[in-house]
């Protein structure tokens, strides 16, 4: 568990089905009113300026939420600032993360980074550029089949479990969890993962948990967990609660995390050895027959062992992604005049800063 001392997420996930995005929704037209799509190769600083800028904005009072990226979660993907009377978004919007503006000018702005790079510079590099991103697609794709195929493992697993969940104590045990709490201003959803897999492996933030008034951790016994979870996100739909939702990083539509925006509560699957934070233990176990479960245990078994095996796959392409990729960076950046790019940082951050005084 990753301690970043910020409103830090990630927007986006390796998973089973691919690259999963949740740009859509963390950028929602209706709380963010303009998006600064950056464009530019590897090696161009996107990351830098997008973390000057959110500094540049939180020395001005503005509050920030810092999404980092779910394949190196030592780079941003993009950043959320709210100010008194106005909420911008700046986000990487390259590869794989694509975003198009669909309001160019209006609602959307692009910011070229690769204009601050020496076409010239880069030219006689072509063909080596081109090698090195075949090489990092192909890991990549490889990667993304051991995450399909940890997947099939993952739903072999849960058949097997599911006729030993006691889904009637479950459920009451979720609704106990939220008792006494009033009915919520009206619910909504905002992805915010707490997770994910990448170049430097399985990384949990700590962000819930740092936030949270009130920690619950979830410990996973069989894959009850997610169908408790589940139940719970329920209720908070019930209850008209707005929530913070995070989804697992490679199975979409399982939840690992819940926080209630309102109450300051958060509800974790997770381990109490993973967590230094005040909690409460909600052990599943009581909630799965494992007497019963005797005649599957053995492929119970199997399917995690092989699930695992599959993750430890992806990850080994992933690292071997990061080196091609890290190549690609290092020409790029020879190629980049970053006076010129930190003085258009600054114009940057003195323009946005001083409308929002107006």
């Amino acid at each position: 568990m990753q301690a970043k001392g910020e409103d830090a997420y990630f927007a986006a996930s390796n998973s089973e089905r691919g690259f999963f995005s949740y740009y859509k929704e963390c950028f929602d037209h209706s709380r963010v009113e303009r998006v600064y799509a950056v464009k530019g190769g590897p090696g161009t600083g996107k990351s830098r300026f997008l973390r000057e800028v959110a500094e540049a904005a939180m020395a001005r009072g503005w509050q920030t939420e810092y999404i980092y990226c779910s394949s190196d979660p030592h780079s941003l993907d993009g950043v959320i600032l709210t100010g008194s009377s106005r909420c911008v978004a700046l986000l990487d919007a390259t590869a794989p993360h694509v975003y198009e503006p669909s309001h160019p000018g209006v609602r959307e702005e692009i910011v070229n980074l690769g204009a601050f790079w020496d076409v010239e510079a880069l030219t006689p590099h072509a063909g080596e550029l081109e090698r090195l991103a075949q090489h990092k697609g192909a890991a990549y794709r490889r990667a993304y089949r051991y995450l399909s195929a940890a997947g099939e493992m993952h739903q072999a697993r849960n058949a097997l479990v599911e006729p030993y969940l006691r889904r009637e104590a479950l459920a009451r045990n979720a609704q106990r969890q939220l008792q006494g709490l009033p009915r919520g201003s009206g619910f909504s959803v905002r992805p915010a993962l707490i997770g994910s897999l990448g170049m430097e492996g399985r990384v949990r933030l700590d962000t819930y948990c740092a936030m949270a008034r009130e920690l619950y951790l979830v410990e996973d016994c069989h894959g009850a967990a997610e169908y408790w979870m589940a139940e719970l996100l329920r209720l908070c739909a019930e209850g008209q609660m707005p929530i913070r939702l995070s989804h697992h990083p490679i199975h979409p539509d399982v939840v690992d995390g819940i926080f209630l925006c309102e109450h300051g509560i958060a509800f974790v699957v997770g381990r109490s050895e993973e967590c230094h934070y005040p909690h409460r233990r909600l052990n599943m176990r009581k909630f799965v027959d494992t007497a019963g479960m005797r005649r599957v245990r053995s492929r119970v078994t199997f399917a995690d062992r092989m699930g695992r095996a599959m993750l430890d796959g992806a990850v080994e392409a992933m690292e071997e992604a990061r080196d091609w990729h890290f190549q690609m960076e290092a020409i790029y950046t020879g190629a980049m005049d970053f006076t010129a790019k930190e003085q258009f940082t600054k114009d940057f951050c003195q323009k946005l800063l001083d409308l929002q005084s107006e």
